[in-house]
């Protein structure tokens, strides 16, 4: 059999009835019958690193799989070549169990410093500049790279200030109503501007079907609270 690979820049999750798949090239979701969810697991060895939710799925006998298999390269969802980035999005496995939100059940209170005003703007502007011109797949990478460079422990303290000292100053510059994509993204660059460096998080659900975007860290979330996101399934993590 040849060999298969799901492209670097292509997240999968599997649900019940269907696959969610979410381009980061084309920023385009589509979906998948189980079927085509079942070939695409079966040929492509990079399936798990690819699985965003890490859900398990049967796998199809190799012959119908590989008559499906120009189907899924046609469509962008399969490729013969290796990907050219082997690293990853995903970080460990997320849990929506027993969660708790900065914001609602967890606070604390820091001093509003210009430093922080200055480290705010900043972070608004290079979301803006990035959500208007760049992919997904781009903005991920260096939310990857950048978190991976710093190597340093989560400081759930200090994220909990943080958090706070954003929800002061956002309602100043934009609604967060509707916008969860930019305002996930500008937080997690606010953060890192200040050497902390949460999971960026993109969810997905097929009925009704939506998609949010959330900042998360092991149980701790950061910009929502259990009934926002229990709904949604992680295609990607960052």
């Amino acid at each position: 059999m040849h060999q298969y690979w799901i492209p670097a820049h292509v997240r999968v999750c599997p649900l019940l009835a269907s696959t969610i798949l979410l381009d980061l090239e084309r920023n385009r979701y589509f979906g998948i019958g189980m079927n085509e969810t079942r070939a695409l697991s079966t040929l492509a060895l990079n399936w798990n690193e690819a699985n965003g939710s890490a859900a398990a799925v049967e796998q199809l006998a190799p012959d119908a799989a590989i008559a499906m298999a120009d189907a899924l390269i046609a469509a962008g969802l399969l490729s013969r070549d290796p990907p050219g980035d082997r690293a990853t999005f995903g970080a460990p496995p997320l849990t929506l169990s027993g969660v708790t939100s900065a914001g609602h059940e967890l606070s604390r209170r820091a001093a509003l410093r210009l430093a922080h005003v200055a480290s705010f703007l900043a972070a608004l502007a290079w979301t803006r500049r990035a959500l208007r011109s760049r992919t997904l797949y781009s903005i991920a990478s260096e939310v990857r790279d950048r978190k991976a460079s710093a190597g340093s422990a989560f400081d759930e303290q200090r994220a909990v200030e943080l958090v706070g000292i954003f929800r002061r100053l956002r309602p100043h510059t934009f609604a967060a109503r509707d916008r969860c994509l930019f305002h996930s993204l500008a937080l997690v660059r606010f953060m890192a501007r200040h050497d902390v460096f949460p999971t960026w998080v993109i969810g997905v659900r097929a009925k009704p079907w939506g998609a949010h975007a959330w900042v998360q860290q092991g149980k701790l979330l950061l910009d929502a609270n259990p009934e926002q996101v229990c709904e949604y399934t992680p295609i990607l993590t960052v």
